[in-house]
């Protein structure tokens, strides 16, 4: 039978998640529903996410047990349910549940989740035991980047099942501002995020004492429990009159900061994926990346920057210290990069690719 209804499972509705959901409900003749058990969590808005809006996606609040119930009765074969986070959240896990031994065709769509080493090998247990008991129940995996992949395999999913993938956004045209950016002799880096220790923005300011003692810049966006001992760091290895905190920002200012940028770099120790990575490229701004973070794959199929070994600050520095010593990107290379960014990771490429896969399913 024929899908005719898509109804995906996610804690909250994410910005990050808008545009590719969008482009699925555009390419999918039938209905596509988005339900999800909460609010935006606030440390999220505080990080300048913004609430996404849908206009082709009908959003419901499961957290009603009535309309999680109602969604629990699409059980037939022409529906297929897409399940993101219920290896952490209880109402996903719910529905789940409840269509497991349902007609209901069945998917993963997720990331790796966070491994540090006291509890890594409870989650990955946790995820043998339910690859154990129910992969065969499941379609496919949609996996986030290569740790995604990584994480299913080790788990114990078919490695036929696992879809690499990642999240997607809107890929707007090039704006004058990559065009004019500063006419003067400095590069300028950027990083925005969590000041969290698995962000590792201490990794970054360790790794710009490689570079030269002059002609660059680095801005680093966001805030976070780390941020007083990254400024202490920066002031004990010298380089504060080159490395500006602009705090937490809301995203428009971000990403104009991006777009004026000559590179951005995602330092993290672990990410499932890193969506300023998909931001700085689709502004035409090549991207140094750790190979734990999910979107590294970003920066592999457009071709644009470095992928270091996570956590390895020499690595990173002479990745940094490559593209001072190149050329800033001129306005031909950053629509080369935008192109290719278009081309190989907007949402509606992702949302072609997913409606493939599904009619394989």
């Amino acid at each position: 039978m024929t899908i005719s209804r898509i109804i995906f499972w996610q804690p909250f509705a994410s910005p990050h998640q808008e545009a590719f959901l969008e482009a699925v409900a555009e390419q999918f003749p039938g209905e596509v529903i988005l339900a999800v058990e909460q609010d935006m969590p606030p440390e999220r808005v505080a990080q300048g996410w913004r609430k996404p809006v849908h206009k082709l996606v009908r959003v419901i609040d499961v957290s009603s047990p009535s309309n999680h119930a109602a969604l629990t009765t699409h059980r037939g074969s022409d529906s297929l349910h897409v399940f993101t986070g219920f290896f952490s959240h209880p109402l996903v896990w719910a529905a789940f549940h409840a269509l497991k031994s349902s007609q209901a065709r069945l998917a993963i769509y997720s990331e790796a989740p966070e491994q540090a080493w006291h509890t890594g090998w409870l989650k990955r247990l946790r995820g043998r035991w339910l690859a154990g008991r129910y992969a065969r129940r499941f379609a496919f995996v949609l996996a986030v980047g290569g740790v995604g992949c990584e994480f299913f395999e080790t788990i114990g999913f078919p490695r036929r099942k696992i879809i690499p993938f990642g999240y997607y956004l809107d890929v707007p045209p090039l704006s004058e501002i990559e065009a004019d950016g500063p006419h003067d002799d400095i590069f300028r880096f950027i990083s925005a995020g969590q000041l969290i220790h698995r962000k590792g923005i201490d990794l970054l300011i360790k790794a710009c004492d490689r570079l030269p003692t002059n002609g660059w810049q680095l801005a680093i966006y966001g805030d976070g429990p780390e941020r007083r001992s990254l400024e202490q760091l920066v002031a004990r290895l010298g380089p504060s009159d080159r490395i500006t905190f602009c705090g937490p920002a809301a995203n428009p200012v971000v990403q104009q900061a991006v777009a004026a940028a000559d590179c951005a770099v995602l330092p993290s120790r672990f990410d499932g994926w890193g969506a300023f990575v998909n931001e700085s490229l689709s502004h035409g701004t090549p991207v140094i990346c750790s190979s734990r973070c999910g979107a590294a794959a970003a920066v592999e199929a457009v071709e644009a920057g470095a992928v270091f070994p996570a956590a390895d600050i020499d690595k990173l520095g002479d990745a940094m210290r490559a593209a001072v010593s190149g050329s800033r990107p001129t306005r031909e290379h950053r629509e080369q990069i935008h192109a290719r960014t278009k081309a190989a990771i907007s949402a509606h490429t992702a949302a072609g690719r997913f409606c493939e896969v599904m009619s394989h399913a």
